[in-house]
Protein backbone atom coordinates (compact mmCIF):
# COMPACT_ATOMS: atom_id res chain seq x y z
CA UNK A 1 0.00 0.00 0.00
CA UNK A 2 1.31 3.34 -1.44
CA UNK A 3 0.42 6.73 0.47
CA UNK A 4 0.30 10.10 -1.66
CA UNK A 5 0.11 13.67 -0.15
CA UNK A 6 -0.87 16.22 -2.41
CA UNK A 7 -0.48 19.87 -1.52
CA UNK A 8 -2.47 21.65 -3.80
CA UNK A 9 -2.55 24.87 -5.41
CA UNK A 10 -3.87 27.34 -7.96
CA UNK A 11 -0.85 26.50 -10.87
CA UNK A 12 1.18 23.42 -9.35
CA UNK A 13 0.59 20.67 -6.95
CA UNK A 14 3.55 19.22 -4.83
CA UNK A 15 3.12 15.62 -4.77
CA UNK A 16 4.98 12.68 -1.82
CA UNK A 17 4.17 9.48 -1.08
CA UNK A 18 5.48 7.00 1.29
CA UNK A 19 4.92 3.28 1.47
CA UNK A 20 3.70 0.86 4.05
CA UNK A 21 6.39 1.37 6.30
CA UNK A 22 6.74 4.84 6.46
CA UNK A 23 9.70 4.91 3.62
CA UNK A 24 9.51 7.48 1.60
CA UNK A 25 9.35 6.85 -1.86
CA UNK A 26 9.47 9.99 -3.38
CA UNK A 27 9.26 13.63 -2.29
CA UNK A 28 10.05 17.38 -3.02
CA UNK A 29 8.06 16.33 -6.62
CA UNK A 30 6.16 19.46 -8.27
CA UNK A 31 3.65 19.19 -11.03
CA UNK A 32 2.10 21.58 -13.31
CA UNK A 33 -2.00 21.84 -13.82
CA UNK A 34 -2.16 20.67 -16.81
CA UNK A 35 -2.93 17.63 -18.74
CA UNK A 36 0.73 16.93 -18.65
CA UNK A 37 1.30 17.06 -15.39
CA UNK A 38 -1.81 15.22 -14.34
CA UNK A 39 0.27 12.42 -16.95
CA UNK A 40 3.07 12.27 -15.10
CA UNK A 41 1.74 12.17 -11.61
CA UNK A 42 0.16 8.68 -13.16
CA UNK A 43 3.04 7.44 -14.29
CA UNK A 44 4.93 8.00 -11.30
CA UNK A 45 1.87 6.18 -9.39
CA UNK A 46 2.42 3.35 -11.83
CA UNK A 47 5.52 2.92 -11.10
CA UNK A 48 4.90 1.90 -8.14
CA UNK A 49 2.03 -0.43 -8.93
CA UNK A 50 -0.35 -0.74 -11.98
CA UNK A 51 -3.27 -1.16 -9.68
CA UNK A 52 -5.36 1.85 -8.46
CA UNK A 53 -6.46 -0.07 -5.06
CA UNK A 54 -2.86 -0.20 -3.98
CA UNK A 55 -2.97 3.76 -3.05
CA UNK A 56 -4.43 6.36 -0.86
CA UNK A 57 -4.22 9.59 -1.76
CA UNK A 58 -4.82 13.07 0.91
CA UNK A 59 -5.82 16.34 -0.12
CA UNK A 60 -7.24 19.15 1.21
CA UNK A 61 -10.16 19.37 -1.09
CA UNK A 62 -12.57 17.96 -2.75
CA UNK A 63 -12.77 20.74 -5.58
CA UNK A 64 -10.03 20.03 -7.93
CA UNK A 65 -9.61 18.81 -11.65
CA UNK A 66 -6.89 16.59 -10.09
CA UNK A 67 -9.11 14.83 -7.85
CA UNK A 68 -11.70 14.33 -10.41
CA UNK A 69 -9.01 13.20 -12.65
CA UNK A 70 -7.60 10.25 -9.91
CA UNK A 71 -11.32 9.53 -9.28
CA UNK A 72 -12.51 8.80 -12.39
CA UNK A 73 -9.50 6.28 -12.91
CA UNK A 74 -10.07 4.73 -9.77
CA UNK A 75 -7.96 5.80 -7.11
CA UNK A 76 -9.16 6.26 -3.32
CA UNK A 77 -8.77 10.16 -2.63
CA UNK A 78 -9.01 11.54 0.82
CA UNK A 79 -10.10 15.10 1.67
CA UNK A 80 -8.09 15.50 5.32
CA UNK A 81 -9.38 18.67 6.95
CA UNK A 82 -7.17 21.90 6.45
CA UNK A 83 -7.84 22.63 10.57
CA UNK A 84 -6.49 19.14 11.58
CA UNK A 85 -3.79 19.19 8.96
CA UNK A 86 -2.32 22.17 10.90
CA UNK A 87 -2.82 20.73 14.10
CA UNK A 88 -0.86 17.65 12.52
CA UNK A 89 2.04 19.45 10.91
CA UNK A 90 2.61 21.58 14.21
CA UNK A 91 3.97 18.08 15.58
CA UNK A 92 6.55 17.83 12.99
CA UNK A 93 6.98 21.49 12.33
CA UNK A 94 6.62 23.18 15.83
CA UNK A 95 7.98 26.55 14.52
CA UNK A 96 4.66 26.78 12.53
CA UNK A 97 7.34 27.46 8.98
CA UNK A 98 4.96 26.30 6.17
CA UNK A 99 6.18 24.53 2.74
CA UNK A 100 4.53 23.48 0.13
CA UNK A 101 6.53 20.33 -0.42
CA UNK A 102 6.83 19.42 3.51
CA UNK A 103 2.97 19.76 3.56
CA UNK A 104 2.74 16.92 0.88
CA UNK A 105 4.70 15.05 2.58
CA UNK A 106 3.05 15.11 6.40
CA UNK A 107 -0.53 14.78 4.31
CA UNK A 108 0.54 11.35 3.01
CA UNK A 109 2.22 10.31 6.48
CA UNK A 110 -1.17 11.82 8.18
CA UNK A 111 -3.06 9.29 6.09
CA UNK A 112 -0.31 6.41 6.78
CA UNK A 113 -0.76 6.97 10.54
CA UNK A 114 -4.75 8.66 10.74
CA UNK A 115 -6.49 6.48 7.42
CA UNK A 116 -9.28 5.50 10.09
CA UNK A 117 -10.28 8.79 10.91
CA UNK A 118 -10.68 9.95 7.47
CA UNK A 119 -13.86 8.91 4.56
CA UNK A 120 -12.50 8.54 0.92
CA UNK A 121 -14.30 10.71 -1.17
CA UNK A 122 -17.62 9.58 -2.91
CA UNK A 123 -18.94 11.88 -5.99
CA UNK A 124 -21.52 9.34 -6.64
CA UNK A 125 -22.72 8.50 -9.63
CA UNK A 126 -22.86 10.99 -12.93
CA UNK A 127 -26.42 12.21 -11.92
CA UNK A 128 -25.25 12.40 -8.34
CA UNK A 129 -22.22 14.25 -9.28
CA UNK A 130 -23.91 16.87 -11.47
CA UNK A 131 -26.33 17.27 -8.77
CA UNK A 132 -24.04 18.38 -5.79
CA UNK A 133 -22.44 21.09 -8.20
CA UNK A 134 -25.56 22.53 -9.70
CA UNK A 135 -27.21 22.57 -6.07
CA UNK A 136 -23.92 24.22 -4.58
CA UNK A 137 -24.00 26.64 -7.64
CA UNK A 138 -27.83 27.23 -7.44
CA UNK A 139 -27.52 28.14 -3.77
CA UNK A 140 -24.33 30.67 -4.14
CA UNK A 141 -26.87 32.67 -6.95
CA UNK A 142 -29.54 32.58 -4.11
CA UNK A 143 -27.12 33.82 -1.42
CA UNK A 144 -26.11 36.78 -4.58
CA UNK A 145 -29.33 37.57 -5.47
CA UNK A 146 -30.35 38.18 -1.38
CA UNK A 147 -26.90 40.49 -1.59
CA UNK A 148 -28.27 42.98 -4.68
CA UNK A 149 -31.36 42.58 -3.26
CA UNK A 150 -30.20 44.33 -0.05
CA UNK A 151 -28.81 47.07 -1.70
CA UNK A 152 -31.53 48.02 -3.75
CA UNK A 153 -33.59 48.12 -0.65
CA UNK A 154 -30.87 50.58 0.73
CA UNK A 155 -30.95 52.66 -2.31
CA UNK A 156 -34.86 52.55 -3.17
CA UNK A 157 -34.59 53.88 0.37
CA UNK A 158 -32.11 56.87 0.04
CA UNK A 159 -34.02 58.18 -2.78
CA UNK A 160 -37.49 56.61 -3.33
CA UNK A 161 -38.54 55.55 0.16
CA UNK A 162 -42.68 55.44 -1.29
CA UNK A 163 -41.80 52.84 -3.47
CA UNK A 164 -42.30 50.30 -0.57
CA UNK A 165 -46.22 50.84 -0.26
CA UNK A 166 -46.40 49.95 -3.90
CA UNK A 167 -45.74 46.38 -3.89
CA UNK A 168 -45.90 43.44 -1.03
CA UNK A 169 -42.69 42.04 -2.59
CA UNK A 170 -40.55 45.16 -3.63
CA UNK A 171 -38.01 42.54 -5.55
CA UNK A 172 -41.09 40.90 -7.34
CA UNK A 173 -40.97 40.27 -11.38
CA UNK A 174 -43.60 43.22 -11.63
CA UNK A 175 -42.12 45.19 -9.01
CA UNK A 176 -38.98 45.45 -11.00
CA UNK A 177 -40.27 45.76 -14.49
CA UNK A 178 -42.27 48.97 -12.82
CA UNK A 179 -39.02 50.22 -11.23
CA UNK A 180 -37.09 49.38 -14.06
CA UNK A 181 -39.89 51.23 -16.66
CA UNK A 182 -40.47 54.27 -14.10
CA UNK A 183 -37.16 54.93 -11.50
CA UNK A 184 -38.14 57.77 -10.10
CA UNK A 185 -41.34 59.23 -7.91
CA UNK A 186 -41.24 62.10 -10.65
CA UNK A 187 -41.68 59.63 -13.67
CA UNK A 188 -44.09 57.61 -12.11
CA UNK A 189 -46.41 60.69 -10.76
CA UNK A 190 -46.55 61.67 -14.45
CA UNK A 191 -49.00 58.64 -15.21
CA UNK A 192 -52.39 58.11 -15.53
CA UNK A 193 -54.43 55.71 -14.00
CA UNK A 194 -55.26 53.99 -17.50
CA UNK A 195 -51.71 54.13 -18.13
CA UNK A 196 -51.24 52.37 -14.56
CA UNK A 197 -53.73 49.99 -14.98
CA UNK A 198 -52.45 49.27 -18.88
CA UNK A 199 -48.75 48.60 -17.77
CA UNK A 200 -49.92 46.12 -14.95
CA UNK A 201 -52.02 44.09 -17.48
CA UNK A 202 -49.22 44.16 -19.87
CA UNK A 203 -47.07 42.50 -16.81
CA UNK A 204 -50.30 40.11 -16.07
CA UNK A 205 -49.65 41.34 -12.10
CA UNK A 206 -53.94 41.36 -11.70
CA UNK A 207 -53.00 41.34 -8.28
CA UNK A 208 -51.15 44.42 -8.14
CA UNK A 209 -53.72 47.10 -6.36
CA UNK A 210 -53.01 49.88 -9.26
CA UNK A 211 -55.51 52.53 -7.21
CA UNK A 212 -53.22 51.98 -4.27
CA UNK A 213 -50.13 52.98 -6.18
CA UNK A 214 -52.12 55.66 -7.55
CA UNK A 215 -53.23 57.09 -4.35
CA UNK A 216 -49.97 56.99 -3.34
CA UNK A 217 -48.29 59.17 -5.95
CA UNK A 218 -50.69 61.73 -5.98
CA UNK A 219 -49.85 61.92 -1.67
CA UNK A 220 -47.05 64.78 -1.10
CA UNK A 221 -43.80 63.50 -1.17
CA UNK A 222 -40.41 63.72 0.71
CA UNK A 223 -38.00 66.05 -1.35
CA UNK A 224 -34.61 64.26 -2.58
CA UNK A 225 -31.78 66.30 -3.77
CA UNK A 226 -31.16 65.87 -7.62
CA UNK A 227 -27.42 64.81 -6.80
CA UNK A 228 -28.77 61.65 -5.00
CA UNK A 229 -31.45 60.94 -6.49
CA UNK A 230 -29.46 60.53 -9.93
CA UNK A 231 -26.89 59.25 -8.13
CA UNK A 232 -28.74 56.78 -6.33
CA UNK A 233 -31.53 56.20 -9.64
CA UNK A 234 -28.56 54.43 -11.26
CA UNK A 235 -27.38 52.36 -8.52
CA UNK A 236 -31.06 50.95 -8.65
CA UNK A 237 -31.10 50.73 -12.46
CA UNK A 238 -28.06 48.57 -11.97
CA UNK A 239 -29.08 46.32 -9.31
CA UNK A 240 -32.20 45.68 -10.99
CA UNK A 241 -30.84 44.36 -14.59
CA UNK A 242 -28.46 42.10 -12.76
CA UNK A 243 -31.65 40.69 -10.41
CA UNK A 244 -33.58 40.29 -13.49
CA UNK A 245 -30.57 38.41 -15.24
CA UNK A 246 -30.16 36.34 -12.40
CA UNK A 247 -33.77 35.36 -11.43
CA UNK A 248 -33.49 33.91 -15.26
CA UNK A 249 -30.56 32.09 -14.81
CA UNK A 250 -31.67 30.64 -11.09
CA UNK A 251 -35.16 29.45 -13.07
CA UNK A 252 -32.53 27.58 -15.79
CA UNK A 253 -30.65 25.75 -12.69
CA UNK A 254 -34.32 24.98 -11.10
CA UNK A 255 -35.36 23.17 -14.04
CA UNK A 256 -32.27 21.20 -14.40
CA UNK A 257 -32.68 19.99 -10.51
CA UNK A 258 -36.20 19.12 -11.05
CA UNK A 259 -35.56 17.01 -14.21
CA UNK A 260 -32.46 15.18 -12.44
CA UNK A 261 -34.39 14.77 -9.25
CA UNK A 262 -37.28 13.42 -11.18
CA UNK A 263 -35.00 10.98 -12.90
CA UNK A 264 -33.77 9.72 -9.91
CA UNK A 265 -34.95 6.68 -7.51
CA UNK A 266 -33.83 8.51 -3.90
CA UNK A 267 -34.74 12.00 -5.40
CA UNK A 268 -38.51 11.06 -5.98
CA UNK A 269 -38.40 9.01 -2.54
CA UNK A 270 -37.36 12.19 -0.66
CA UNK A 271 -40.08 14.39 -2.06
CA UNK A 272 -42.39 12.20 0.18
CA UNK A 273 -40.99 13.81 3.01
CA UNK A 274 -42.86 16.78 4.82
CA UNK A 275 -41.94 19.48 3.06
CA UNK A 276 -39.39 18.35 1.02
CA UNK A 277 -39.75 19.62 -2.77
CA UNK A 278 -37.43 19.44 -5.62
CA UNK A 279 -34.77 21.68 -4.41
CA UNK A 280 -34.71 20.24 -0.78
CA UNK A 281 -34.49 16.71 -2.48
CA UNK A 282 -31.30 17.88 -4.48
CA UNK A 283 -29.76 19.16 -1.60
CA UNK A 284 -30.74 15.72 0.23
CA UNK A 285 -29.29 13.72 -2.69
CA UNK A 286 -25.97 15.97 -2.70
CA UNK A 287 -25.58 14.78 0.93
CA UNK A 288 -26.28 11.59 0.68
CA UNK A 289 -25.08 10.56 -2.72
CA UNK A 290 -26.36 6.75 -3.33
CA UNK A 291 -23.55 4.89 -2.34
CA UNK A 292 -25.02 2.80 0.46
CA UNK A 293 -21.94 1.23 1.85
CA UNK A 294 -20.38 4.76 2.10
CA UNK A 295 -22.29 5.55 5.86
CA UNK A 296 -22.84 3.23 7.99
CA UNK A 297 -24.87 4.82 10.82
CA UNK A 298 -26.82 8.39 10.53
CA UNK A 299 -24.37 9.37 13.35
CA UNK A 300 -22.12 10.28 10.59
CA UNK A 301 -24.10 12.38 8.24
CA UNK A 302 -25.57 13.97 11.64
CA UNK A 303 -21.90 15.02 12.15
CA UNK A 304 -21.08 15.87 8.68
CA UNK A 305 -24.27 18.39 8.46
CA UNK A 306 -23.40 19.71 11.99
CA UNK A 307 -26.64 19.47 13.44
CA UNK A 308 -25.85 17.08 16.50
CA UNK A 309 -23.80 19.18 19.28
CA UNK A 310 -20.27 18.22 20.46
CA UNK A 311 -19.83 16.41 23.83
CA UNK A 312 -17.09 16.55 25.86
CA UNK A 313 -16.79 14.56 28.91
CA UNK A 314 -13.72 14.31 31.52
CA UNK A 315 -14.11 12.55 34.17
CA UNK A 316 -17.60 13.77 35.84
CA UNK A 317 -17.50 16.67 33.73
CA UNK A 318 -19.50 16.64 30.72
CA UNK A 319 -19.86 20.07 28.50
CA UNK A 320 -22.41 20.13 25.17
CA UNK A 321 -21.95 22.70 22.48
CA UNK A 322 -22.78 23.65 19.55
CA UNK A 323 -20.81 21.88 16.59
CA UNK A 324 -18.94 24.47 14.20
CA UNK A 325 -16.47 22.17 12.00
CA UNK A 326 -18.83 20.60 9.97
CA UNK A 327 -20.66 20.73 6.49
CA UNK A 328 -22.14 24.25 6.19
CA UNK A 329 -24.00 23.94 3.17
CA UNK A 330 -24.98 20.49 4.40
CA UNK A 331 -26.23 22.22 7.34
CA UNK A 332 -28.44 24.90 6.01
CA UNK A 333 -30.01 21.98 3.80
CA UNK A 334 -31.11 20.09 6.70
CA UNK A 335 -31.96 23.17 8.50
CA UNK A 336 -34.16 24.09 5.76
CA UNK A 337 -35.82 21.15 5.19
CA UNK A 338 -36.93 21.04 9.21
CA UNK A 339 -37.89 24.70 8.73
CA UNK A 340 -40.10 23.89 5.98
CA UNK A 341 -41.54 20.35 7.58
CA UNK A 342 -43.21 23.04 10.32
CA UNK A 343 -45.90 24.04 8.03
CA UNK A 344 -46.53 20.42 6.70
CA UNK A 345 -46.57 18.06 8.94
CA UNK A 346 -47.99 18.38 12.86
CA UNK A 347 -45.50 16.09 14.64
CA UNK A 348 -42.88 18.25 13.72
CA UNK A 349 -44.75 21.24 15.15
CA UNK A 350 -45.38 19.73 18.21
CA UNK A 351 -41.74 18.90 18.47
CA UNK A 352 -40.59 22.04 17.62
CA UNK A 353 -43.15 23.73 20.14
CA UNK A 354 -41.87 21.21 22.77
CA UNK A 355 -38.00 22.63 22.86
CA UNK A 356 -39.18 26.33 22.59
CA UNK A 357 -41.16 25.59 25.71
CA UNK A 358 -38.10 24.51 27.42
CA UNK A 359 -36.05 27.32 26.65
CA UNK A 360 -34.31 26.50 23.15
CA UNK A 361 -33.50 29.23 20.64
CA UNK A 362 -35.26 29.09 17.31
CA UNK A 363 -32.14 27.64 15.92
CA UNK A 364 -31.38 25.23 18.45
CA UNK A 365 -34.94 23.71 18.64
CA UNK A 366 -34.84 24.06 14.87
CA UNK A 367 -31.20 21.60 14.85
CA UNK A 368 -33.00 19.47 17.11
CA UNK A 369 -35.84 18.75 14.78
CA UNK A 370 -33.04 18.19 12.01
CA UNK A 371 -31.39 15.75 13.93
CA UNK A 372 -34.41 13.55 14.30
CA UNK A 373 -35.61 13.99 10.50
CA UNK A 374 -31.99 13.34 9.21
CA UNK A 375 -32.35 9.86 11.27
CA UNK A 376 -36.02 9.01 9.42
CA UNK A 377 -34.71 10.17 6.13
CA UNK A 378 -31.25 8.05 6.70
CA UNK A 379 -33.75 5.33 7.51
CA UNK A 380 -35.42 5.56 3.94
CA UNK A 381 -32.62 6.32 2.39
CA UNK A 382 -30.66 3.20 3.49
CA UNK A 383 -33.91 0.73 3.23
CA UNK A 384 -35.21 2.33 0.06
CA UNK A 385 -38.51 3.24 1.54
CA UNK A 386 -40.87 5.74 0.85
CA UNK A 387 -41.54 8.37 3.90
CA UNK A 388 -44.58 6.46 5.84
CA UNK A 389 -46.09 8.82 8.78
CA UNK A 390 -48.06 5.95 10.52
CA UNK A 391 -44.63 3.85 10.49
CA UNK A 392 -42.86 7.07 12.22
CA UNK A 393 -45.58 7.61 14.39
CA UNK A 394 -46.03 3.75 15.62
CA UNK A 395 -42.25 3.69 16.39
CA UNK A 396 -42.15 6.84 17.92
CA UNK A 397 -44.68 5.66 20.50
CA UNK A 398 -42.91 2.06 21.03
CA UNK A 399 -39.40 4.06 22.15
CA UNK A 400 -41.66 6.49 24.38
CA UNK A 401 -43.15 3.13 26.18
CA UNK A 402 -39.62 1.79 26.42
CA UNK A 403 -38.65 4.71 28.19
CA UNK A 404 -41.40 5.05 30.68
CA UNK A 405 -41.11 1.49 31.46
CA UNK A 406 -37.29 1.59 32.43
CA UNK A 407 -38.18 4.76 34.82
CA UNK A 408 -40.01 2.07 36.84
Amino acid sequence: MYYVGIDWADQKHDIAMVDATGNIIFEKVSIKKSYCGFERLLDMLRRQSSNPIDFKIGIETSHNLLVDFLLDLGYEVYVLNPGSMKAIRQQYRPSGAKDDAFDALVLAIALLHNQYCWRHLDIGTKPVREVRILVRDHLYMIKMRTAITNTLTAALKMYYPEYFGFFSNVCGQSSLAFLQAYPSFENAQALAFDELKKFFNEQKAYKVQGQKIYNILHQPHIHVPQPLRKAKELRAQNCIHALLTLNEDIKLYEQQLQRLVKQHADGVRFMTFPGVGFIGAARLLALFGDNRKLYSHVSQLQGLAGICPVTEQTGNSIIIHFRRACNKFHRYAITQIAKSSLKHAEWPRAYFQKRRAKGNSFNHALRCLANIELRILFAMWKNKTDYDESTFLAQKASHQIKTELNQL
